[in-house]
């Protein structure tokens, strides 16, 4: 059956992970990067999970699996190496209203992640509906030499523009002509080569008057130099 493709705003929601392995940490860092509050349960946890939970980023209940547990969760991912375990959990979220992530079993998953590339608010996501990880990962490695940092800094050049813009009350037409005259400039190359004074005066030619090129080029400058894209 297709995959319905969707982009989930997790943001302040209550989210489970169930294991404290090597797997379940991976879950845990994509589901704070994305703003979750974070509940996690496990008996034991690698070192950097402990360390999460110390500094209170999440919430770690230092346990076995519970029924309980499921319950007010927006979602949950069954993360542990115990097939008996994961089939419970599986089986009894399906009695409840939580989206379900089995790390061990697409075919009982309400939703599965997708490999992914991001660079800030970009986010490039590659499946094959479980059907070869090998793959995705081996596209997704060809996706990240492609579209590096830079991508990230020309998104959020690209979000503050568009704020002015829209703000100005410019008809829809006329703001689409400026975002892709924005594009035309090679701003990804600008971007990559640190041009930032050619990207303003390239800026100032296309925006209409009264939008200050300066501060969004700053703004930029501000995004490249964290290179955490």
């Amino acid at each position: 059956m297709p995959l319905y493709p969707i982009n989930l705003k997790i943001t302040d929601r209550p989210c489970l992970v169930i294991g404290g392995g090597a797997v379940a940490l991976r879950k845990i860092e994509a589901l704070l990067l994305c703003g979750a509050r974070v509940r996690v349960v496990s008996p034991h946890a690698v070192n950097e999970i402990q360390a999460l939970a110390q500094d209170g980023k999440i919430e770690w209940c230092r346990r076995g699996y519970s029924s309980e547990d499921l319950h007010g969760m927006f979602l949950a991912v069954a993360a542990t190496d115990n097939p008996l375990v994961q089939r419970q959990i599986s089986e009894e979220s399906a009695a409840l209203p939580v989206l379900l992530n089995s790390a061990d079993d697409p075919e009982s998953c309400d939703f599965q992640v997708p490999s992914s590339v991001r660079r800030k608010d970009l986010l490039i996501t590659i499946s094959t509906g479980g059907a070869s990880p090998a793959l995705a990962s081996q596209i997704r490695k060809k996706l990240e030499q492609e579209f590096g940092w830079e991508y990230g800094v020309l998104v959020t050049l690209l979000a503050r523009l568009r704020e002015i813009v829209v703000r100005n009350g410019n008809d829809t037409g006329a703001n689409t002509r400026i975002f892709y005259d924005v594009l035309g400039i090679d701003s990804i190359n600008l971007i990559r080569r640190a041009a930032w004074d050619e990207l303003q005066r390239a800026l100032v030619e296309i925006l209409p008057g009264g939008v200050d090129a300066g501060e969004i080029v700053r703004l930029c400058i501000e995004v490249a130099e964290q290179r955490d894209v």
